[in-house]
């Protein structure tokens, strides 16, 4: 069940005055999962782990004509682990930068990234001295 834009405003806002305020706990409590609630789930860390499967597969199918087939297979064990921990740690995450107005609002239909979001704050608490 989705949110409507008031209660994401609302969530939003929440979140911003959490990291604000104690930004320590707010990253570990917000951090590594994406908005859909998936740390990184995306189609290149997903291509990347079935390539590994199939180098892992081939390795093994082939391990019967010769034994340098099972190197094959380890590295192809390993690409799969690769890109499940990449993925796991948001390296496969494709976050959207947006880009503000002069007001400092943001267009419409855009998201915002949790990294402009955390260089947006720095600023606004530097020029307010």
């Amino acid at each position: 069940m989705s949110l409507s834009e008031q209660e994401q405003r609302v969530l939003r806002e929440i979140e911003q005055s959490l990291l604000a305020e104690d930004p320590k706990f707010g990253s570990s409590v917000s951090g590594g999962l994406g908005e859909a609630g998936v740390a990184g789930l995306s189609l290149r860390g997903i291509a990347v782990a079935v390539i590994g499967l199939l180098m892992l597969i081939g390795g093994v199918a082939l391990a019967a004509q010769s034994l340098w087939f099972i190197s094959l297979s380890l590295v192809g064990f390993l690409v799969m682990f690769g890109a499940g921990v990449w993925m796991l740690r948001g390296g496969g995450s494709v976050s959207s930068t947006s880009s503000r107005d002069r007001g400092g609002r943001k267009s419409s239909g855009e998201k915002i990234s949790k990294s402009s979001t955390m260089e947006e704050d720095f600023r606004r608490r530097f020029e307010g001295k």
